[in-house]
């Protein structure tokens, strides 16, 4: 009959399955235990990823976009993780996110698969976790002022602070890299790969694309020992794929004008300088009555007022009229207006003005930033 036919037909099939099975061949089938869900920009979403492509994982953990889900400000999302941030995993009933905690999750339930990432001594794992803590610290944070349109910019009220300190978190890490005294001793720990390498490498490669926008080269942020540790990794399989996906995401950043209005990328202050400068750097004599690490006070020469002190930043990056203040300068006019307060209680002064002149018409003299604090006598209104 037609029943006995098709049971006939499917035990066959039953068989013939069990006979490719028995002799080592694997169902083509989704097999997929865990989602890892990520974006190629990421580059701590990236050091996950260098544990599953290392450890020839994918086709045990999926890679997923957050669009997946609804995007990272969803409902679904936030069910994952509710800091919505990238990178996250789901593995059966676990939910989680922060990178560090995702590839110490891999590397212990997938520690029978190679590479281990643990280095053979104490001391050499010690310093791999020390690398790891020191890029998420403060590597990770100050690399902000090479991307960020708006505070915060690491732990730095100015962009070129930030820079700044960049270089001397960089400069630290170099000091951390032991010198090889082998060409076995290839990673940043020694002879064997380890998490320092997965979370330092795609934050260089992150950071590596954008160096040119500012006019920095290689060697502001690597010495020779992590220069010649990159030039290894890049060449490896899993750090030829990280440094490709990252690059050709950041790519479609360049194209959108990432960089564009990003002070010291496509913004530059070009203006020329001013006498403010020169006071900064008491170059000429002033009456300073305030000064901080980002603000100084003091009196106008030619006072408006009997009280008459001009708060200036310290450093103008930009600021040369109030116009041209952006959300990244909200820090530092914020810090104008607390030096203002300081000064007037300092002065016991009963009651004050505040100006700012932006522009010819509006009565500016000098174009780098300045407030007017006036006080003294009793304030008018309409102002003239």
């Amino acid at each position: 009959s037609l029943q006995a036919l098709i049971k006939m037909k499917a035990l066959l099939i039953l068989i013939n399955l069990y006979i490719h099975l028995s002799k080592g061949f694997t169902l083509s089938m989704n097999t997929h235990t865990s989602t890892l869900i990520d974006i190629p920009l990421s580059t701590y979403g990236a050091r996950c990823r260098y544990i599953i492509y290392e450890k020839k994982l994918d086709s045990k953990i999926e890679i997923v976009s957050p669009n997946e889900f609804g995007g990272l400000k969803s409902d679904e999302f936030r069910k994952i993780n509710s800091h919505l941030k990238v990178p996250a995993l789901i593995d059966g009933d676990l939910r989680f996110g922060e990178s560090d905690t995702i590839v110490r999750y891999l590397l212990e339930k997938y520690s029978s698969s190679e590479p281990s990432f643990l280095p053979e001594t104490l001391a050499e794992r010690t310093l791999a976790n020390q690398i790891s803590r020191h890029h998420d610290m403060y590597i990770g944070p100050a690399m902000w002022c090479l991307y960020k349109l708006t505070h915060p910019l690491g732990y730095s009220v100015r962009r070129s602070e930030a820079m700044e300190d960049l270089k001397i978190q960089f400069g630290k890490l170099e000091e951390m890299v032991p010198s090889s005294s082998s060409n076995n001793e290839q990673y940043l720990t020694g002879s064997t790969i380890s998490i320092a390498d997965c979370a330092i490498f795609p934050t260089l490669c992150f950071l590596g694309y954008m160096l040119p926008f500012f006019d920095w080269s290689e060697s502001d942020l690597m010495g020779p020992k992590l220069s010649k540790w990159f030039k290894f990794i890049e060449t490896t399989e899993t750090g030829a794929k990280i440094k490709s996906e990252m690059e050709g995401a950041l790519q479609k950043w360049a194209e959108s004008g990432r960089w564009d209005t990003i002070l010291f990328a496509g913004k530059k202050d070009t203006a020329p300088g001013t006498v403010f400068d020169k006071i900064v750097k008491k170059e000429i004599p002033s009456d300073i009555v305030y000064e901080d690490d980002n603000v100084i006070a003091f009196k106008d020469i030619n006072p408006a007022a009997p009280v008459h002190i001009l708060i200036i930043p310290k450093v103008r990056e930009g600021l040369t009229r109030l116009r041209e203040a952006t959300t990244e300068n909200a820090t530092i006019l914020g810090q104008m207006n607390v030096a203002a307060a300081v000064i007037a209680k300092e002065l016991k002064l009963n009651g004050f003005r505040l100006v700012v002149n932006d522009g010819p018409k509006g009565g500016q003299e000098i174009y780098h930033l300045h407030m007017h604090l006036l006080s003294g006598k009793q304030m008018k209104w309409p102002p003239g």
